[in-house]
């Protein structure tokens, strides 16, 4: 015997065919073992409420069902059990969220590693990038290595598709998408699974011209270091031969004032020797003139 009818609140047994317009019911994914048999109780009870005292029914058939409800509830919390434990070892794991719309429609609504699992109210709840999210969403549990390369070949296919042709390349334009793309290029674990050999070839050949680039950039950088460099020492000689001819120019200057002051020292040597002769003429002049009266 099936259960297809459930009571309401005022015991009026009610035809349960449409889920969403029995009030208080989900539909036939939402409802769980417990509730179909609290449903059943209902049933059994208006059964037996309402029916003919003159052929009263045998209630041996709901008694058996009902047991069978129970062991299938019991049945149901090992599962949820078993759920609860299996969400606990998805910690650590990269998973993919899962979530459908009200059209019917699943769509990924997020992917990374699961930090840590929660429990609330008998469900396990997964945080995944800082949002909680039912185990139940979980859709896929994906190995890290696994994840990581798809997202680099995302990248890739993006860089791709928006880089001119290999020989208008340019380092001012293009150098950051030339070194993400050769990056994640050597970031994946099996070049072969995920790329055709077209794609290899053409990443090679970008790579190819953006060492030739950076080599020849390097190269024009040094040539350019040592112009300047050879700029500055020819600076520094010619600085260098100026201070030394000034430096020059003013001993000779100081030395020929040393020799005009040598000079004029000299010369008012011989003065003042002129004068002393002079004066000591004199002074004997003047002696002889006065010693002349005293002999006569």
């Amino acid at each position: 015997m099936s259960v297809s009818a459930i009571v309401n609140e005022n015991g009026e047994i009610v035809n349960n065919s449409d889920p969403k317009k029995a009030k208080g019911v989900q539909d036939s994914t939402g409802t769980s073992i417990k509730e179909y048999k609290d449903q059943f109780m209902q049933l059994l009870v208006a059964q037996m409420k309402y029916q003919d005292p003159l052929e009263p029914t045998s209630n041996t058939e709901y008694i058996s069902q009902y047991a069978q409800f129970t062991q299938v509830e019991q049945m149901q919390n090992m599962a949820d059990a078993m759920a609860l434990s299996r969400a606990a070892d998805l910690v650590g794991k990269t998973v993919q969220i899962t979530k459908v719309d009200d059209e019917g429609n699943s769509r990924i609504v997020a992917e990374g590693k699961v930090d840590y699992v929660t429990y609330q109210h008998g469900d396990a709840y997964v945080t995944v990038n800082g949002v909680s999210y039912n185990a139940d969403q979980v859709s896929s549990v994906i190995d890290s290595t696994y994840s990581n390369d798809t997202k680099s070949l995302m990248e890739i296919q993006e860089i791709l598709a928006k880089l001119p042709p290999v020989e208008e390349i340019t380092l001012a334009a293009n150098e950051k998408d030339l070194e993400k793309l050769v990056n994640k290029y050597n970031s994946l674990s099996d070049i072969e699974k995920y790329l055709t050999d077209a794609q290899i070839a053409k990443i090679k050949d970008y790579a190819t011209k953006y060492a030739a680039l950076v080599v020849e950039e390097t190269a024009s950088n040094a040539a350019k270091e040592r112009e300047r460099q050879n700029e500055n020492a020819v600076s520094q000689n010619t600085g260098t031969q100026a201070n030394t001819e000034e430096t020059s120019q003013s001993q000779e200057t100081q030395n020929q004032g040393t020799n005009v002051n040598a000079v004029e020292q000299a010369q008012d040597n011989t003065d003042n020797n002129s004068a002393a002769d002079t004066n000591e003429e004199q002074a004997q002049e003047a002696t002889g003139s006065t010693q002349a009266p005293q002999g006569s």
